[in-house]
């Protein structure tokens, strides 16, 4: 099974032999070759047999959210989102989602809060 960089920007698929395995203070690694992002294993295998890592499940592909806030004239914020969601190969992306405004609050961290949720609703639904 091959290795996937963890970089949102990367995500580069990698065969086990293009990856130097590493074990620092914080566990086992490898540094992405083409990003040099640090991405973590696992060790698996019997205490006294040889050492087999594997690269741990992550909670979910990374997808790009941007939860922002727009001011409007009369002083209040309109929520917006955009979504890139991952796919599970080297540095693609779906069509970009997005919203202008979800809803509208009195300030702008109550707006970013909203498009958050949205966010983490639709990404969690469609998962």
């Amino acid at each position: 099974m091959p290795f996937i960089c963890e970089n949102v920007e990367c995500r580069a698929v990698l065969a086990r032999g293009q990856v130097k395995t590493v074990h620092e203070d914080a566990g086992w690694c490898f540094y992405c070759p083409d990003c040099k992002a640090r991405n973590e294993l696992k060790e698996t295998g019997a205490p006294d047999g040889p050492i087999e890592l594997i690269q741990p499940e992550s909670s979910g592909l990374p997808h790009k959210v941007i939860a922002a806030a727009r001011p409007l004239e009369d002083g209040r914020y309109a929520a917006q989102l955009r979504i890139q969601r991952a796919l599970g190969t080297r540095g693609t992306y779906a069509v970009e989602e997005h919203w202008d405004q979800l809803d509208v609050f009195l300030n702008a961290q109550e707006a970013v809060a909203h498009a958050k949720s949205v966010a983490a609703d639709l990404l969690n639904r469609k998962a």
